[in-house]
This record gives C-alpha cells, sequence and structure tokens, in this order.
C-alpha cells in the first residue's frame, strides 16, 4: 500500500509565492510521478484520492489556498488543475517537480455543425443514412467493446441507442450539466447514432448497430469546451475502459501540450483505438496541426477531415497531411438527437469522427482506404475510410 508519507513533497513550506491579484484556471503536470507506489491496475478513486492528497499537499507548501484546487489527473496524466495569479503561476514554473503549466482554454473548433432544418421524429421505418452507406454499410454490432463519446452526454433513454451509463462519467462539477450524464445540446447524441444506432424498425441506423455508447460529459456546448474538463474524462477513460474500447473525441481546441499528452498517454495503453476530429476552420485556421489533439500521430489514433456525399473535401474541414489519416462524411448527416428525435447537422469533422468510430468498433481497430477526396485544400488528397477493403 502507498503511504501517505511518499505522497507528500518534500521540505518546509515555502513564502513568497503570492496572493494577490486575478485567478485564472491552470494546468499543472508534473514531472514526477506521486503514484509510482500504486499499481498501476489500482482503481480510478483510489488513484483520484492519493493525487488529490498530493495536490493539497503541494500548494500548502506553496502558501496556496487548497480551496483553489479543481481537478486532479492520476491516470492520463499526472497533474492538477488549480486557479491560480499570474505571480503563483512564476513562482511554480520554478519548482523542479513540475513539467509544465499552462492556462486553460476553452475550445472552439469543431462546433458549426449547425442542425439543418426542424427535429424530425420518425415514428416508423428505418433509413440508412447516405454516410453510412458510403463507408460500406453497417453491421449488427455483436462484440463486448463500447465506445466512450467525450461530448455534451447523451441522450439516456433514446429508443435507437444502447447507453450505457452505468459506466460514465461527468466532468462537470458546476451549473446544470453536472446534474446528470444527459445531453443538453445534440452533440453527443448525434456523434452516438451514427456510431451505434440500433438497426430496429424506426430512425436511422449506426456504423456498429447497437453498440454500447458510454457518456463521458466533458462540456454543456462544443462551443463552451474546456480543455481541463475533457483531460478529467480522459483521466477516467484510462482508468476504467477495457481492451478494444472506442473513445470519440469529435472536439479540439486550440494547441495544448497538456490535452496532447493526455491523449498520447491513453493511446500509448497500446489496447485502446482514438477517432479524433481534424478540427473545422470557424477561427479562420485550416491546418490540423494548430488544432489538439487532431496534432499528434500515433498507432491506433485517427484524426479525420470531412467530405460530402460526391466525396468532395468539407469547405469547413482543416485540412493537413499529417496529421490527418482519413477523411469520412460530414455533410448533411442525419442521426440521433434529443428527445427520442433524429435531425441533419450540416457539415463539420464531428460527423467524420463518428463514422470513423464506428469502424473501430465494427472492425476491431481496422479502417480501410477506398479512394481518395477531390478538391483538397493541401496538395495531398485525403483517404477516404471504409469499413470494408
Amino acid at each position: 500500500m502507498l503511504s501517505l508519507q511518499s505522497c507528500q513533497p518534500v521540505g518546509e513550506t515555502v513564502t513568497g509565492s503570492g496572493r494577490q491579484g486575478a485567478t485564472n484556471p491552470y494546468i499543472v503536470v508534473l514531472k514526477v510521478d506521486p503514484l509510482s507506489g500504486l499499481s498501476a491496475a489500482s482503481p480510478y478513486a483510489k488513484r483520484q484520492q492519493f493525487m488529490r492528497q498530493y495536490a493539497e499537499q503541494m500548494m500548502s507548501r506553496f502558501n496556496i489556498d487548497r480551496n483553489q484546487l479543481g481537478h486532479v489527473y492520476g491516470s492520463c496524466l499526472r497533474g492538477f488543475v488549480a486557479q491560480l495569479t499570474e505571480a503563483q503561476v512564476s513562482f511554480l514554473r520554478q519548482y523542479p517537480d513540475i513539467a509544465s503549466i499552462e492556462a486553460d482554454q476553452i475550445g472552439s473548433t469543431s462546433v458549426e455543425e449547425a442542425v439543418a432544418g426542424d427535429d424530425m421524429h420518425i415514428t416508423a421505418g428505418q433509413e440508412v443514412p447516405w454516410g453510412i452507406k458510403y463507408v460500406g454499410g453497417f453491421i449488427d454490432y455483436t462484440g463486448s467493446n463500447a465506445a466512450y463519446i467525450v461530448d455534451t452526454g447523451i441522450d439516456l433513454t433514446h429508443p435507437d441507442l444502447n447507453v450505457d451509463a452505468s459506466r460514465g462519467y461527468n466532468a462537470l462539477t458546476t451549473g446544470t450539466g453536472a446534474k446528470s450524464l444527459a445531453d443538453n445540446h445534440d452533440h453527443g447524441t448525434h456523434v452516438s447514432g451514427t456510431i451505434a444506432a440500433k438497426n430496429n424498425s424506426i430512425g436511422v441506423v449506426g456504423v456498429a448497430a447497437g453498440a454500447p455508447v458510454i457518456p463521458i460529459k466533458v462540456t454543456e456546448k462544443p462551443e463552451n469546451m474546456q480543455v481541463s474538463n475533457v483531460i478529467a474524462g480522459l483521466d477516467f477513460v484510462m482508468a476504467n475502459a477495457r481492451p478494444g474500447d472506442v473513445i470519440n473525441i469529435s472536439l479540439g481546441a486550440k494547441a495544448s501540450d497538456a490535452l496532447d499528452a493526455a491523449v498520447m498517454n491513453l493511446t500509448n495503453r497500446g489496447d485502446l483505438f482514438i477517432a479524433m476530429s481534424a478540427g473545422n476552420t470557424t477561427t479562420n485556421n485550416f491546418d490540423a496541426n494548430n488544432i489538439s489533439p487532431a496534432r499528434i500521430n500515433a498507432p491506433n489514433l485517427y484524426s479525420l477531415s470531412a467530405h460530402d456525399s460526391k466525396g468532395v473535401f468539407a469547405s469547413v474541414s482543416c485540412s493537413g497531411n499529417p496529421p490527418i489519416d482519413f477523411a469520412g462524411p460530414g455533410v448533411s448527416i442525419k442521426s440521433t438527437v434529443r428527445g427520442g428525435k433524429y435531425t441533419y447537422f450540416s457539415k463539420g469533422t464531428t460527423m467524420a469522427t463518428a463514422h470513423a468510430s464506428g469502424i473501430l468498433l465494427a472492425n476491431k481497430g481496422v479502417i480501410y482506404g477506398k479512394g481518395t477526396v477531390t478538391a483538397d485544400r493541401d496538395s495531398i488528397p485525403d483517404i477516404k475510410m471504409s469499413r470494408v477493403p
């Protein structure tokens, strides 16, 4: 068992770190591993407990109010989030056990997939959306794995989704979104339907029809996503995902070393598959190399751009080779939304990412390439993804 002593920073309390001035949230990544005495298989709750204790002791040592502590990370990162003044940040940067301190940020690179038209409640008949057909059709999923939806939550009672809320996690700690894993936006529910809507007599069908989808709620609205909350969600997934599970990250932010490190450590587990949106051009950024976590490359990790029903590169999609691995359907995509309904999202790499996650789940981690897009913004046309060779 890990002793409490091993979690304590060595040395006496340090003064002079400063308490004056406005505070802002910062992500602190540690160079040391306070949990080295714990087994890698230690439960998530235990890792959280010891990491929080370490962080509180470190803050106390530097004369920083413990109440300023937010999320702690003990699985995909070793670190924490804290409200700090600029003086405190400058002081902490000099501490040798700290690898980096990064200002938290709001991500807004994958959010312009506006709903096109009114919600539709389809009461009879099922259709196969064009994107599902384009990537090679669906399968009736009979495997034992699930897709973790790192997003706005999921409609927990949608009749066309197999939602496993018992394995879910809510990274939100304040506001109405903190009260439930339910989706108050539609983004996470729409993603879930493309991945795994049931093959039944209603609505639409997903690539891996009927597969379990697990809500990892990290924001109420994609445009208000905080990087620190996304890392908290990934930290939970790192500790709880089963070999072969798929993680869908249809979110992004401006370059963030902390978010990139969290995703890299997640994929370095070696037994998970991750699909990430390449980012959209809402902020006049056209290069996926400026988007986290899309800009990173590793085995079992896929960054996705978008194309339309004719295979033409979507004008809204970021581009770049690397890091983009495949392009997928991302224009006028119909899927599930709140209230047991269905609608179209107009365009975005969010939907391309969902198609990739469905393929990864259906094919146990394999995506095939079949042709290339036309009108790619860069000089290297992206390969179009497929479920079948």
